[in-house]
């Protein structure tokens, strides 16, 4: 059986070819009737048509699909990719999985995938504060469109999507101060060089020694190495030295689970005698703590969202900004391609931070 064109799309709906582009493809600058979007889309259905996806970006220099990048490992990136994906499917565009790994230069393969037309932008999922400046140089080099989900917090020249850690711990201190009338110990768990915290760390110590200032309370402040050999006797250390009950506020979640852990080998009941609290967790974790734990959560999801609505935006403000210079007849074709890929060269970045707010997860150990 033959394979259906765009021509007999076209035919079938009663269009010019150029419309039925426009309905496919989104072509800016040509604006089409409902009438005869819907007569299009209806001609595609009957016709069984099927866009070649491939030849497409031949035509276009776009392939209509975004690059997801980050540890598989983490199950924070499979939240992430849940809101990116739920966006790109609404606005039309694939989502390739691309998996972080030990390979020297795997992110100048995702510079690849972009001049090859395979991708039209990026979204990263980075740890928190990441910033690589060479990479950042890179993704300019290139033009890549590119959003960070956690990462460039303090660089304006790239797209970041952040959480606010420091309205994180307010968040927290407000609700345990309500709940219990009193202000919790800070529990720092951190990894290695304390004097070297990433950029959320710093950020949520400092709002909490803010708080109990403006409180008139002297901040409590205990910090803990994780992964050393005498780790576990630390946790209980902390705990045997609290009077009863004891109320804690722990910046990480696995910190928490150390804390019930040190709970379950003095005898001591989270919830009761000991009220824990997080101040970075997410949903999937809670069901696996008895108590479940009482928590600020990143909103990872809404973060994937986020970040895959403003980088459809980016490349979207692309094709105008292209497609306007097409009409003013200030550009010859392939006028301003890299000789290197294709993809025309362009300012890929709003230079926009666009901040997440924290949820408050109630549990019962709080």
């Amino acid at each position: 059986m033959k394979r259906a064109t765009s021509a007999d799309v076209a035919r079938q709906a009663g269009v010019s070819r150029s419309v039925v582009s426009a309905v496919l493809n989104g072509t800016p600058g040509i604006r089409v009737s409902e009438e005869k979007r819907r007569a299009v889309l209806q001609a595609i259905e009957d016709l069984g048509y099927r866009v070649d996806v491939q030849a497409r970006g031949m035509r276009t220099g776009r392939s209509r699909c975004i690059g997801a990048y980050g540890n598989l490992d983490n199950p924070l990136f499979l939240q992430v990719l849940q809101g990116a994906q739920r966006v790109c499917t609404e606005a039309g565009y694939q989502l390739l999985l691309y998996g972080k790994g030990d390979r020297a230069g795997e992110r100048e393969e995702l510079i690849a995938l972009y001049r090859a037309r395979r991708i039209d932008g990026l979204i990263t999922k980075d740890t928190t504060g990441y910033d690589d400046g060479d990479w950042a140089d890179m993704v300019h080099a290139a033009g890549l469109p590119f959003v960070s989900v956690e990462g460039y917090p303090e660089r304006s020249d790239i797209s970041s999507i952040l959480m606010d850690y420091g309205a994180s711990i307010e968040l927290a201190l407000d609700y345990i101060w309500k709940q219990t009338g009193s202000a919790p110990c800070y529990v720092l768990a951190h990894h290695g060089d304390p004097s070297r915290l990433n950029w959320g760390d710093r950020h949520r110590l400092l709002a909490y020694r803010r708080w109990m200032e403006l409180k008139g309370l002297s901040p409590q402040i205990a910090e803990i190495s994780l992964g050393e050999p005498d780790e576990l006797e630390a946790w209980t250390g902390l705990l045997a030295g609290k009077t009863l009950p004891a109320v804690l506020l722990c910046n990480w979640f696995v910190g928490c689970s150390r804390l019930y852990r040190a709970c379950t080998g003095l005898g001591l009941a989270v919830g009761t005698d000991v009220r824990i609290m997080s101040a970075d967790n997410t949903a999937q974790a809670n069901g696996f703590m008895v108590p479940s734990l009482s928590s600020v959560e990143v909103p990872y999801t809404e973060m994937g969202a986020a970040a895959a609505r403003q980088l459809i935006q980016s490349v979207e403000g692309n094709r105008e900004a292209e497609a306007d210079q097409e009409a003013e007849g200030g550009r010859k074709a392939g006028e301003g391609r890299e000789a290197e890929g294709g993809q025309e060269a362009h300012s890929a970045h709003s230079q926009s931070k666009l901040w997440i707010p924290p949820r408050l997860a109630p549990r019962e150990s709080m």
